[in-house]
């Protein structure tokens, strides 16, 4: 689909207005934009960064040996 979109940017192939907009749709669920991550990634992200400051976990007790 991204290729006969850059076609039709081209002027190398004539296509009717419900085939570019078919092809639009496409394209997002095919390819998707370059260094764009959900908010599911940003938001682990910043739990991982969270996680290595002040909100680290504290090393587990030691134990005694008898």
């Amino acid at each position: 689909m991204l290729t006969l979109l850059q076609d039709i940017a081209l002027g190398n192939v004539e296509a009717s207005d419900l085939q570019v907009r078919a092809a639009i749709a496409a394209v997002q669920y095919t390819h998707s934009k370059k260094g764009e991550g959900g908010k599911k990634d940003q938001r682990a992200d910043a739990a991982s960064r969270a996680a290595k400051g002040k909100f680290a976990a504290a090393p587990p007790p030691l134990r005694a040996v008898k």
